[in-house]
């Protein structure tokens, strides 16, 4: 019998003025260690044979330009350490970088458009992959805006995803309190 282990610890903090938010910004630490438990199946239906544990720095910084458009990036940084198996054995260091250049337009009304180039690049393989991801966002109300797009890489912003399973159509939903 195996039994999973798993922990998230996240640490951030917020830059968003109320008086003149054309620069915002959001700093993000988090630790992961994560072993699947058997009743988890991963992409072969198999139960995962490995444990993760990272340490994650992401930053994401925006800033308006004029009215209809906003630039933005993001940089994150995973420090990781990986065990191909459930039961022990050596750790192996894998070092991941990801950066993203972000285009945000006003189209017309309460429409919004989004384009992000990406790289993705894991130093101790020596890769890297790189791509697109593009969107259309509907504002509903002053503070929730709804959005339909494609992911043309295969990897996740979210640098705890290591299935590079993320190609595809998404839907997202942003909110402001």
């Amino acid at each position: 019998y195996y039994g999973g282990d798993f922990t998230e610890a996240i640490f951030g903090f917020a830059y968003r003025p109320v008086k003149n938010d054309r620069w915002n910004a959001l700093t993000k630490y988090t630790y992961y260690d994560n072993l699947a438990s058997p009743g988890q199946l991963g992409p072969t239906e198999a139960v995962p044979d490995f444990r993760q544990r990272s340490h994650i720095v992401d930053t994401d910084v925006n800033y308006d330009v004029a009215q209809p458009l906003t630039i933005g990036g993001k940089y994150g940084l995973r420090f990781s350490q990986l065990q191909d198996s459930r039961t022990g054995g050596p750790w192996f260091d894998s070092t991941t970088n990801l950066l993203i250049l972000r285009l945000d337009f006003h189209i017309v009304k309460q429409w919004d458009l989004l384009t992000e180039a990406r790289t993705l690049w894991v130093v101790q393989a020596k890769d890297a992959a790189s791509g697109a991801l593009v969107g259309v966002y509907r504002h509903l109300s002053a503070n929730l805006k709804m959005g339909v797009g494609y992911n043309f890489t295969n990897y996740s912003d979210d640098l705890t995803d290591l299935s590079y399973k993320s190609r595809g159509w998404f839907v997202n939903a942003l909110a402001e309190f």
